[in-house]
C-alpha cells in the first residue's frame, strides 16, 4: 500500500475533525472516504499505518566505551518509560548506542531523563572523588553507582506495586514490541556483569541519593 496515499487519507481526516461542521471540513471527509473506496482502505489501515508512524527509536547515548551503569540505568529508565532498551554495535565506527524504542513521545521523554541522570550521576561522582582515598576509589564508585541504580530501581517498583492503574500505564504497549520485532526481529537478553567488593558507605550513600534525586518528572513521581 502506498503510504503516500495513507498520508493524504489521515490528513484529510484530521482536517475533517477539527472542523467537521463548516464546508471545508465535509469537503475533506467526502475527499478521503473517496480515496479510501478508489484505494480499497479501511479504517484500520489508516490507524494502524498512523500508529506505525508514531513508534520510533531515539539514541540516548553513544560511547566508544560503554560505561556499564549507564546500560544498566538505560534499561531501568527504558522498563518504566514504556521503552523497549537496545543496545546495538556500530562496528565500522567502534561505537556503542543506547535505544530506547517507542511511541516517539516515550522514548523522546525517556531519552532526557536518562540524559540528566548521567549528567546527575557524574556531577555527584565528581562532588566524592576527592573525599576518598585513591586506593579505595575504584570499589567505592562501583558500590556508589550500583546502590544509586537499586535505589531507583526499588522506587519504580514501589510506585508500580502502588496502583495497579500504574503499573497498567508503564507496560511497554503490545503494538510497540510488535513493530520493534518487525524492524529488528527478536533481541538477545544481556545480562550485565559487574566484580566487585562491595564497599557499604558507598552503597548505602548511592541508594539514598536515588530516592532524594528529581530526575524524573514530577508527575511522575506523585
Amino acid at each position: 500500500m502506498d503510504n503516500k496515499i495513507i498520508s493524504k487519507v489521515q490528513n484529510l481526516l484530521e482536517l475533517a475533525y477539527d472542523a467537521p461542521n463548516d464546508e471545508e471540513g465535509q469537503t475533506a471527509l467526502l475527499m478521503a472516504q473517496k480515496l479510501m473506496v478508489k484505494h480499497n482502505l479501511s479504517m484500520s489501515d489508516v490507524t494502524t499505518a498512523k500508529t506505525k508512524n508514531n513508534i520510533g527509536e531515539t539514541v540516548g547515548t553513544r560511547e566508544y566505551r560503554l560505561p556499564w551503569w549507564q546500560e544498566k540505568l538505560a534499561a531501568i529508565l527504558g522498563e518504566n518509560f514504556r521503552c523497549q532498551t537496545i543496545r546495538r554495535r556500530l562496528p565500522d565506527d567502534g561505537i556503542t548506542q543506547i535505544i530506547f524504542f517507542g511511541y516517539h513521545s516515550d522514548a523522546e521523554l525517556c531519552t532526557k531523563v536518562y540524559e540528566g541522570a548521567i549528567l546527575y550521576l557524574k556531577y555527584r561522582l565528581k562532588r566524592l572523588f576527592p573525599t576518598i582515598t585513591k586506593a579505595r576509589w575504584k570499589d567505592y564508585k562501583k558500590s556508589y553507582l550500583l546502590g544509586f541504580l537499586d535505589g531507583l530501581d526499588q522506587r519504580f517498583k514501589i510506585q508500580v506495586q502502588s496502583s495497579e492503574e500504574f503499573a497498567l500505564m508503564v507496560q511497554i504497549p503490545a503494538e510497540v514490541l510488535e513493530e520493534q520485532r518487525l524492524r529488528m526481529g527478536d533481541l538477545k537478553s544481556r545480562t550485565i556483569n559487574i566484580e566487585i567488593e562491595i564497599d557499604s558507605e558507598a552503597y548505602i550513600t548511592g541508594l539514598e541519593h536515588a530516592k532524594e534525586t528529581r530526575l524524573m518528572p514530577k508527575e511522575l513521581l506523585e
